[in-house]
């Protein structure tokens, strides 16, 4: 399909970024940030004709099956780190990024393609594509503020231990890590929020119960908790810093459990076109 040639393309790009990436913050010049940005938007470029093609031969939003997600999900990453990356001019978390989506897309190339012609009556439900676009770009945005939080705990290690090297130096500051990864919940929150009610309103339409306690669900709440926890705490209690930041490890935890982990259950409402 033309699609599959243009998401190997994109997975060459992405790779191709990521090493650039790499380079920029491992040497002392770091002059590379722009040449790595560059490749990556070509890669998002090349990654949105191949989901645009893909939605057009399969006549639907190209989400329905885990290739479709993973790639989408690699998609939301990249497009949500370049708008951050131009904002805040910070291009240390590039290369988790590029190797993050590369990953992603690469999954997706050694699962099955392919979705039923006729997909079940549950999916043809008004809200389904809302819901599933809301939570995986929600997912897309908990991954990158998982980052920032990997990425504050290491400068905070190499400040301790004195110790300045090359990835130091291209460190956002502590208070720039911890901004960055408040930002990306403050916009993954909300949509984790609008694809639990739009999840609600499609279970209503197609089991006729707007909650069932199906795994997905259940994980997805408690998902939406520790979210929600690390936002009372540093809002209201103005915790910052080390305590909240490891909050957003353990809500990207919940984040793969409920994504991926509770597909492996031999039984669930959720388990579609694996």
């Amino acid at each position: 399909m033309y699609s599959s040639a243009l998401f190997g393309i994109t997975l060459a790009l992405y790779c191709a970024g990521t090493v650039l990436y790499l380079w920029n913050v491992v040497s002392k010049s770091g002059g590379m940030g722009r040449a790595a940005s560059a490749t990556v938007f070509a890669g998002l470029i090349v990654q949105t004709v191949g989901i645009a093609a893909r939605g057009f031969e399969q006549h639907r939003m190209p989400v329905m099956n885990l290739f479709e997600s993973l790639n989408f999900v690699a998609w939301a990453l990249i497009a949500i780190y370049l708008l951050m990356e131009r904002r805040y001019r910070i291009t240390a978390l590039g290369a988790f990024v590029g190797l993050l989506a590369f990953l992603t897309i690469f999954c997706g190339s050694v699962v099955p393609k392919d979705v039923s012609a006729s997909l079940l009556p549950a999916l043809k439900s008004r809200w389904s594509t809302v819901h599933v676009v809301t939570s995986l770009i929600s997912w897309a945005s908990f991954a990158l503020a998982f980052g920032a939080a990997i990425g504050y705990m290491l400068q905070e290690r190499l400040l301790k231990a004195k110790r300045i090297t090359a990835i130091q130096r291209h460190l956002p500051s502590l208070d720039a890590m911890d901004h960055i990864a408040y930002k990306m919940v403050a916009l993954g929150f909300p949509m984790l929020t609008l694809g639990v009610i739009t999840g609600s309103l499609w279970a209503q339409t197609a089991w006729g119960k707007y909650w069932q306690w199906d795994s997905k669900e259940t994980w997805s709440l408690i998902t939406w908790l520790v979210y929600a926890a690390y936002l009372h705490v540093r809002i209201v209690r103005g915790w910052r810093g080390k305590w909240s930041n490891r909050l957003l490890v353990v809500g990207f935890a919940c984040v793969l459990v409920t994504y991926l982990g509770v597909n492996f259950l031999p039984y669930g409402l959720h388990r579609y076109n694996w």
